[in-house]
């Protein structure tokens, strides 16, 4: 071990970087062959082993020596991001088996539902386009038992397997301790501001939502499960206005005004194709940032493609534009995604800004409005879904207990007065609290539309100008957090929006 930790210190903490990058580089390269449809790379433990240094035990170790070390509060800080971005490749590598386990499993599964045979993977686009009743509850009882029998038991040990080594190995607390460090924020305080916050929302939520319910579902919210929310958050009444064949269109005028031509972008991939092996997941990869940044998407038809093409070309716009000089770290790792997806949602909520619904979209004022009304709705749907996940997840991991989805079922029922099976509540998860970037994300991205609005007026996205001001942001990458971010652009803190006059 002596002799082992000696050579590791004689490394340069660049040659740790360079790995560290490397793996990401191939493992973006195999996420997009995946959405793709077409033929995977080499797995997790093929690529570590062409890179090693990342996924090694005295990796880690050596860097929180430097850590250790750490002269001044800027050098802890590059230790800590590139740490984490260590200790992200051995979770991911201890767990690699079992994740391809259920890609595999989920690849496979058919749901049955009357004469109808629905690939597991895309059961959420079938729940959401589904109009009929009985056969949303079908696919309740047909999902739940494949979650029950299929999905949680390897999603359970792999749960195990990452809270065992961020608490034994690497020494932390608990899974919540060590997000909270990885974040740098105190969760106790968020939750206290979203438990007020649904406190706050109840009234303008049931104004909103209780008649959108009767009039879409045909039926009282109570006593509903979530795959009749899953269908109610799918706007479609104007569906037609918004047939495949015009998605470039609306995203290159959405554009185009603030200097993002995505017809020129050479460094910008926009992957749109209704191939049938492809993921119906829209998703932006940076493969290099910023040198080749792909957006991937699979339509479904109607208004929520464009909700995912503005979301992630957001993302796109956002990674095309740091600076390359930036160190790797400050490109390619990060301590939170709040700022990443603060980009994406600013330009998804486009949607409900009547301007853009006119100008852009080509909508009758009356629809704009309409539309404006339907999709403010549905934010405050999913920011009360967001606030109910985090607080199962922290009070999941805070008492332990991996095998109790009670937290889950009553958190998510207080925060949207839908029922939340218990079979779901290991596949709703994300890993590393991605719920609280998501909440961070909605608030930063409400303070920066106020700036966007209050400089340039409702129509920023045609002002040239307001391109520069975004483009200022983002030429500093993943360097600040969301709320260094607001602070120096905004003069402003992140915070959900006010829904009372709703």
């Amino acid at each position: 071990m002596l002799c082992e930790h000696r050579i590791l210190s004689e490394f340069h903490v660049q040659d740790i970087i360079q790995d560290l990058d490397a793996v990401n580089r191939t493992m973006a390269q195999v996420l997009i062959s995946r959405l793709r449809g077409t033929a995977s790379m080499p797995d997790l433990a093929g690529i570590l082993r062409s890179h090693p240094l990342p996924g090694r035990q005295e990796t880690v170790e050596y860097l929180r020596e430097l850590l250790f070390k750490a002269t001044d509060s800027e050098e802890a800080l590059r230790m800590e991001r590139i740490l984490f971005g260590c200790i992200d490749l051995v979770l991911e590598r201890e767990t690699a088996e079992l994740t391809d386990m259920i890609e595999f499993f989920v690849e496979r599964g058919r749901m049955h539902v009357g004469t109808e045979k629905i690939r597991a993977k895309e059961v959420v686009p079938w729940v959401q386009a589904q109009r009929d009743f009985s056969k949303r509850e079908e696919m309740r009882r047909e999902n739940s038992i494949f979650l029950k029998v299929i999905v949680n038991p390897p999603l359970a040990r792999i749960l195990r397997i990452i809270v065992d080594l961020v608490t034994q190995r690497f020494g932390f607390e608990t899974y919540v301790r060590y997000s909270e460090k990885r974040k740098q924020v105190s969760f106790e305080s968020h939750a206290e501001t979203f438990r007020k916050y649904i406190e706050d929302t109840d009234g303008a939520y049931r104004r909103l939502v209780d008649p959108w319910v009767e009039e879409k579902i045909g039926k009282g919210m109570e006593n509903l499960s979530r795959y009749h929310a899953l269908h109610l958050v799918r706007i479609t009444r104007f569906d037609d206005h918004f047939p495949p064949s015009r998605l470039m269109e609306i995203g290159c005028k959405t554009f185009s005004r603030l200097g993002f031509d995505l017809n020129s972008k050479s460094q910008v991939i926009m992957d749109i194709s209704d191939d049938l092996g492809r993921s119906y997941d829209g998703m932006c990869v940076g493969a290099e940032i910023p040198g080749e940044v792909h957006v991937l998407m699979r339509p479904l038809g109607g208004l929520i493609d464009v909700e995912t093409l503005l979301h992630e070309t957001g993302h796109a716009f956002f990674l095309s534009h740091f600076d390359p000089g930036l160190p790797s770290e400050y490109r390619r790792l990060h301590r939170s995604r709040a700022l990443d997806e603060t980009f994406a949602f600013l330009f998804s909520e486009l949607i409900e800004n009547p301007c853009w619904a006119t100008e852009i979209a080509g909508l009758a004022p009356h629809d704009a409005d309409v539309l404006a009304r339907l999709f403010r709705a549905k934010r405050l749907c999913l920011i009360r879904r967001y606030i109910g996940k985090f607080l199962a997840e922290m009070e999941f991991h805070e008492q332990g207990d991996l095998a109790d989805p009670g937290p889950y079922c009553r958190q998510m029922h207080r925060a949207t007065g839908f029922l939340y099976e218990p079979e779901g509540y290991l596949v709703d998860m994300e890993p590393e609290f991605y719920s609280l970037d998501y909440l961070l994300a909605w608030a930063g991205a409400h303070a920066l539309r106020r700036r966007l609005e209050r400089e340039f007026g409702n129509d920023w996205f045609r002002n040239p100008e307001a391109g520069h001001f975004l483009k200022s942001i983002a030429c500093r990458g993943r360097s600040n957090s969301l709320e260094e971010t607001l602070d120096v652009h905004c003069h402003a803190v992140a915070s959900l929006p006010d829904f009372s006059g709703d």
